[in-house]
């Protein structure tokens, strides 16, 4: 082969290797090259030749050329921590590219803050088999300039056969981010010392352990077993050797928790009733009278009594290997395909927003790489699938914020999917299947479980785990199920058949009730059907207190559909829509163009009733792929809402001007989440009124902001001078407030929006709005509960955005009563002892209560 001249792959200011801010790379450890500062975001091939290699990352690519030479282009220091956010990648393992092809599209200005630096780096990994001749460094560089030139080397030494000395070595992988660039330079140098043969096998993948390329092409993660083999003269040294590299993390640092070996994975088919395996240690079952209580957290108000239905997710069949690789690839895309074919059409249902995220899931690169790997490795598809969506799910699950962690049951749903179409089946066998009225108690229910339920064939939804906020709990809502989530391992001991009474207000289930409270619960629910009949049917009038006081009832609303099942059950308007949808399981972020239309759609389902649009609302506890954040040691203390806002002003931007057009002009509000400062507002306002006066609306339209944190609703009169209104988001306010996380199972139980404390941080807002005559409403969870709504109302509020399904009897029981009751009722709320003696104070004022 003669010298093969390399392209710049980057644009930029070219540098000696030795000038790279990354020790591994300057020493040489990895390869002979150059490094690039770059100045564009993309990524293009050097030269001819094949992909060998894509980081998960999405911040190195692999190209060997077509004589051989392995050239590995790293974007950035110390970009593996990112996670891929910032970079996308526009190739695959063994895609044919030519020079000049685009590898990789990453953001600059949103990457650079968050890593070490941004100097990139182009090596030759193979190194014992080309030596870089020249370079061209020390000036700025286009796409496409030559900048190296390699030539092959002349090496016709074989490396010693093993004379009878072999060492094998199992050990885990403990770091993060399996053998990316760095550790793998430290394993493949230490390789390289020895003279005989050394390899690494894992998952079923073998790699010559000399090649940084190769070592990296196994895709290993966290937890991985590796296999070594040293062979010939100096084994046992040279295992010495890589036994304290490996096990020291490889330069990497050790990641915290267990290392399980692939063979513990448990199958997706069953995460849904692990707890309950014959061999997990627990307490033994209710049995009959028992007249037990066992409490979770309310997702979905409502009454129920019946048996219990124990949800056994299907079996799936989970071959380790497969018939090859050609035919699980195929198989795996066959099923693949008809499930995205399925959700296509679910995509225009009712719920056809979480039906477009799973079908956007299908395509994530990250599983599909994964999923590819192990079918590589002779694994078979139901095995490759399951294993990607496992790790996936079990990612998520350690997020720290709730609403993302709950984000893990859409993996074992899309898991669940794909498995039942390798096996055959048209999808999941969902709860429609139960017979009528079944009271349905599983770990976890999925949104794919759900698919075509009719409202009232299920009687009531317990979970052992899951959250209010995951997405088969949003459907239940939308279908009045009374639900219970949290349960946590008292439900383990509730038998299959187990007569149970179902609070879901209170978050009670009651086991095995005596005959007396079996029938008072039969009577509430009697009871309580014919009264919401009654209450659907006045719905749709406005909301008037017995003496006449306004108080408007909006709702809260997520994606497009929802509106108009909202104005279908008496919403007034929408106090709360949540743009996080748009902004979600997606590449890029929404053009303005995209979410007007979408921001249009509700708009036109309320039929010119208000439409309250919150802005993004996301935080380095909520990371989006493309909007890179700093990893945070406390995320709900650190960026999130509004301040995520303004340090990336083009979002906002965006955001603002998709609202400014909704038409008709006034119909559409503007919300701020997470605002603390008066500045914080002033900056935000600044930038509406820059953009109201860049697209020549004349029409001024209302901002207001959100209270969540205490500080802000102390400070509610200043802040007053800079909204037109305000609304509280209790579900926030309250853990901060009492310094109780909401996700966290141990804590969350004591979490109640009616503490005495956080109802004192509302009535100094009601009273910092009142001075400027702004409006207070609440749109966080205590709006949909009927025992808060009066006392809201009493302490100041005037408007409550709640669930659809709440609208009628929140709007029954409020015009039961008078506004003076409201107050009275919230002023000795105001000085009980917690929570729990407002609740008791709540119930025995209730409307049928005499004044």
């Amino acid at each position: 082969m003669s010298a093969l001249q390399l392209l710049s792959p980057l644009a930029g200011r070219s540098m000696p290797l030795a000038d790279s801010p990354d020790p591994v790379f300057s020493a040489g450890l990895i390869g002979k090259g150059i490094a690039i500062d770059p100045s564009v975001g993309e990524l293009r091939a050097p030269c001819d030749g094949t992909v060998a290699a894509t980081h998960a990352s999405g911040h190195a690519v692999t190209v060997r050329s077509d004589g051989g030479a392995e050239v590995l282009i790293h974007l950035g220091v110390d970009t593996v921590n990112l996670g891929g956010a910032g970079f996308t990648v526009h190739v695959v393992e063994g895609q044919r590219v030519s020079a000049g092809d685009r590898l990789v599209s990453f953001d600059i200005a949103a990457i650079k803050p968050n890593v070490t630096s941004m100097v990139s780096m182009m090596v030759v990994a193979n190194g014992e088999a080309f030596s870089v001749v020249s370079t061209a460094t020390g000036r700025d560089v286009a796409f496409g300039e030559p900048v190296m030139t390699v030539e092959p080397v002349d090496n016709r030494s074989a490396e010693a056969a093993g004379d009878g000395e072999v060492v094998e070595l199992s050990l885990p992988l403990s770091i993060a981010h399996g053998l990316h660039a760095r550790p793998a330079a430290v394993l493949a140098n230490a390789a390289k010392a020895h003279g005989g043969a050394v390899t690494v096998t894992c998952r079923g993948n073998t790699a010559n352990a000399k090649s940084v390329v190769a070592l990296m092409g196994l895709g290993t993660r966290f937890g991985d077993l590796l296999e070594i083999r040293i062979e010939g003269p100096g084994a046992d040294a040279t295992a010495d050797n890589l036994l304290d590299l490996v096990l020291s993390g490889l330069g990497d640092p050790i990641a915290d928790g267990p290392a399980p070996d692939e063979e513990t994975t448990l199958p997706v088919s069953n995460l849904a009733d692990s707890a309950r395996r014959p061999g997990a240690e627990r307490e033994p079952d209710f049995e009959p009278g028992a007249n037990a209580v066992i409490r979770g957290r309310s997702a979905v108000v409502g009454l129920a009594a019946g048996s219990v239905t124990r949800r056994n997710r299907d079996v799936v069949d989970l071959p380790r290997n497969g018939a090859g690789a050609t035919s699980e690839r195929q198989r795996l895309a066959a099923a693949l395909a008809a499930v995205k074919a399925r959700l296509a059409v679910e995509a225009n249902g009712p719920h056809g927003a979480i039906a477009a995220a799973h079908r956007e899931l299908l395509d994530d690169p990250g599983l599909i790489e994964a999923a590819e790997a192990d079918i590589a490795a002779g694994r078979s598809a139901e095995w490759a699938w399951n294993a990607a969506c496992v790790g996936q799910a079990e990612l998520l699950a350690s997020l720290s914020d709730a609403r993302m962690a709950e984000r893990a049951a859409d993996m074992c749903d899309i898991a669940a999917q794909v498995l039942a179409a390798l096996a055959g089946r048209s999808g999941i066998s969902g709860l429609s299947a139960l017979p009528a009225g079944s009271i349905v108690l599983a770990d976890e229910i999925l949104p794919s479980e759900m698919a075509g339920l009719a409202v009232g064939h299920i009687a009531a939804l317990l979970m052992r785990n899951g959250g209010p906020t995951s997405h088969a709990a949003i459907i239940a809502a939308g279908l009045g199920i009374p639900t219970v989530v949290a349960l946590g391992a008292d439900a383990d001991r509730v038998p299959d058949g187990a007569t149970v009474v179902v609070d879901a207000g209170l978050g009670q289930i009651t086991v095995f009730p005596s005959d007396q409270a079996l029938d008072l619960a039969n009577r509430r629910i009697g009871e309580w059907a014919d009264s919401r009949a009654i209450q659907r049917a006045n719905a749709h009038a406005d909301c008037h207190l017995a003496d006449g006081t306004r108080i408007e009832i909006f709702a809260n609303l997520g994606e497009v559909g929802e509106g108009a099942l909202a104005v279908s059950e008496g919403a007034e308007g929408c106090g709360l829509l949540r743009t996080e949808f748009l902004f979600q399981k997606r590449s890029s972020a929404p053009s303005e163009d995209e979410q007007l239309a979408q921001y249009q759609a509700i708009a036109d389902e309320l039929g010119s009733r208000p439409l309250i649009i919150r802005t993004l609302d996301v935080g380095g506890d909520k990371p989006l792929a493309y909007l890179p954040l700093p990893k945070e040691d406390n995320p709900f203390l650190g960026l999130r809402g509004v301040r995520v806002s303004l340090v990336q002003p083009d979002l906002l931007r965006t955001q603002v001007r998709a609202i400014l057009r909704v038409k008709p002009y006034g119909v559409a509000r503007i919300m701020v989440p997470m605002v603390a400062s008066v500045a914080e507002m002033i900056a935000v306002r600044a930038i509406v009124d820059e953009e109201r006066q860049a697209l020549g609306r004349a029409e001024p339209i209302e901002v207001g902001a959100m209270i969540e944190i205490p500080a802000a609703a102390v400070a509610a009169a200043q802040l007053a001078e800079v909204c037109d209104f305000f609304s509280v988001g209790t579900n926030d306010l309250t853990q901060y407030a009492l310094a109780m996380d909401r996700g966290n199972p141990t804590v969350a139980p004591g979490i109640d929006a009616l503490h005495p404390g956080v109802l004192g941080l509302i009535r100094l807002a009601a009273e910092g709005a009142t001075k400027r005559g702004r409006l207070l409403a609440v749109c966080g969870g205590a709006a949909s509960d009927p025992v808060s709504a009066p006392i809201l109302v009493g302490l100041g509020v005037r408007e409550l955005s709640v669930a659809p399904a709440a609208i009628p009897e929140i709007k029954a029981t409020l015009s039961a009563l008078t506004l003076s009751r409201c107050e009275a009722v919230a002023a000795a709320a105001l000085r009980a002892t917690g929570a729990d003696e407002v609740r008791a104070m709540a119930a025995m004022n209730s409307p049928g209560q005499p004044d």
